[in-house]
Formats: C-alpha cells, sequence, structure tokens
C-alpha cells in the first residue's frame, strides 16, 4: 500500500477577524471587537501599512500647535494609537480647583471600557498587576466610528487586513523557497520490492524538511507494481515569477489605496507609475483632504478639557 500524508487544510485568513457580532463582556471588561494585537502585528509586517500610518503621524503632529499642558511626544504616541488601532487615549490630569496641568498619552493597546461604562488600564491578560481604573471625567477616548457597536473604534484599514497578510505570506513563501534551495519540495520515487520498511523509514527521515522550513518532500516506494525507473521530481516550482510580483503589487495598492497617503510625499517610487512633478499640488490635496479631517478630530480634546490644547497651523506651502 502507497501512503501519503499531507497537511491539514487551513483557511485562507489568518484569523476571523471580521466575523464579530458584538463586544464580549469578561470579568467586568468589555473586549474589542477585533483583537488589539492583531492590529499591532499587521503593523509590523507590511512595510507601505507601517510607513503609511509613520508618514501621517508625523504630518500630523507638525501641522498643529500643542499646549504645553500636552507634549509633543504624548500627541505623536497618541496619534499613532488612532491610527493603528482606531483608539487613542488621553489622561487628563486636573488640580483640586478642576484646573488642567498635564495631558498625558495611556497605551491604547491595554485599555478596556468597564460594564458601567468607565476606562481600565490592564496591561496583564491574566492577573490585575499594574491595573487602573480610572474615574469619570479622567480619559479623553477619541474612536474611530464602527457601525456595529459604539464602545470601541475600529481603525479605517480593516477592510485591508486580509491585503496584509497575503502581502505577508507572499513574502515569508518566496524567502522560505530560496533558503530552500529554488525550490517547493520534491517527490522521490523508486520501485524496490525488496526494500525494507526500515530502510523506507530511514529514507523518510532523511527527505524530513529541516526545522524552520516550510516545505515537505514526499517518498513513495511502489514496490515492484510498475516499471517506472526511481525518479526525483519536484512537488512544486515557482517558475513564474511574475506571480509574486503580481501578488505583491495587488496588495501593496490595496494597502496605499486605504490609507490615501500619495507615494511622492513619502518618497516612494514604484516601477510602473509616473510620478507628478506638482508636489505642491499634491501637498497642498493631501492637507486639505486627510490632515484637516484628523485636525478635526483631534480638536475634540479642546471641548473635552475646556480649552484650546491643540490648533491647526496654517498651511504652508513645500516651497
Amino acid at each position: 500500500m502507497i501512503e501519503i500524508e499531507f497537511s491539514n487544510p487551513v483557511s485562507v485568513m489568518n484569523s476571523d477577524i471580521l466575523n464579530y457580532l458584538e463586544v464580549a463582556l469578561m470579568d467586568g471588561l468589555y473586549e474589542p471587537p477585533i483583537a488589539l494585537d492583531t492590529l499591532a502585528k499587521a503593523l509590523r509586517v507590511n512595510p507601505m501599512h507601517s510607513s503609511a500610518i509613520e508618514f501621517k503621524r508625523n504630518t500630523l503632529t507638525y501641522a498643529v500647535t500643542v499646549d504645553s499642558v500636552l507634549s509633543r511626544r504624548d500627541l505623536k504616541r497618541f496619534i499613532q494609537d488612532y491610527l493603528t488601532f482606531g483608539n487613542g487615549y488621553f489622561q487628563v490630569v486636573r488640580n483640586v480647583l478642576g484646573q488642567v496641568l498635564r495631558i498625558k498619552h495611556i497605551p491604547a493597546l491595554y485599555m478596556r471600557r468597564r460594564e458601567d461604562l468607565g476606562y481600565t488600564y490592564k496591561p496583564r491578560a491574566y492577573d490585575d498587576e499594574g491595573r487602573v481604573n480610572f474615574r469619570n471625567g479622567q480619559i479623553f477616548h477619541l474612536a474611530e466610528y464602527d457601525v456595529a457597536q459604539e464602545l470601541y473604534g475600529l481603525p479605517q484599514h480593516v477592510s485591508g487586513l486580509t491585503s496584509i497578510w497575503l502581502n505577508d505570506d507572499a513574502t515569508l513563501f518566496r524567502r522560505q523557497y530560496y533558503r530552500n534551495g529554488s525550490h517547493a519540495g520534491y517527490l522521490l520515487y523508486m520501485n524496490e520490492p525488496s526494500m525494507t520498511k526500515e530502510t523506507e523509514n530511514d529514507i523518510r527521515n532523511k527527505l524530513q524538511a529541516k526545522e524552520g522550513m516550510a516545505f515537505k518532500n514526499l517518498f513513495v516506494n511502489a514496490k515492484g507494481k510498475d516499471t517506472k525507473a526511481p525518479e526525483l521530481k519536484p512537488i512544486g516550482q515557482v517558475e513564474a515569477k511574475d506571480s509574486f510580483k503580481d501578488v505583491m503589487n495587488q496588495t501593496t495598492n490595496d494597502v496605499l489605496s486605504l490609507h490615501r497617503v500619495p507615494l511622492e510625499l513619502m518618497s516612494v517610487k514604484r516601477e510602473g507609475i509616473t510620478s507628478s512633478s506638482d508636489l505642491n499640488k499634491i501637498d497642498h490635496i493631501f492637507f486639505k483632504n486627510e490632515l484637516l479631517p484628523l485636525i478635526d478630530s483631534l480638536s475634540e480634546l479642546n471641548e473635552f478639557v475646556g480649552m484650546d490644547v491643540i490648533t491647526a497651523n496654517k498651511y504652508e506651502s513645500l516651497e
């Protein structure tokens, strides 16, 4: 009998991130509709995704003037959280008279809503070490609107997470393919009726992929059932090199469409795409269509604390 074993089928989605119905209440805290560490990992696996967010963060930080109660460093971190998770949190520190002394950033990754709709900082999942329960009025929460629930925000790039993972999967596959000797595994076919079971197992052990490698080698012994000569055949080859480029180009286009950041401003040049020479026009359109709406959202902090903490700067051309 010839026995061939293949790996179990795997879903094309890394996780069912889009199939949520509601936020779950666990131990008195509401969990976000999408695991925040999933969004954090997406930032690390796709260079165009992270570059676009960092570009928006940097340009937005210096497109506004901030009061001394808020440091530019904390504003930068707040914007990074807001663009990555769809949620940004500030802690407002007041004196006994209610005057604002300081506004500091609280990492969104560990912030949760309580059952009473208050805010809790919980850095550890399985115990309460480092937990802080904030009082009403202490936390300013800027959330990107989600049509399915109103406790947490969702980032605008949620719809492109599948493209981000596909881009990462294509890169990892290509890397493993080169590490494996530019092939995706071999099928060793033999037709030796006298071969013992011990010899077959020994051959299988030697054909096993090295630790950390993604591809498998297969061994088949027909035991004299036909007259074919032994042969070593590649299981799969990536002969069409353009297929890798196609995947990378398409997923990159998806990511750029999500963030709506002009390539010219990011200092990125793509093959087959002609850049515009009028950078002032591109920069002004980006400022008007992308930065001003974000500045308007950030300005909600002014109403929350009762003073002008964030003020939009007048647009200045690149010249």
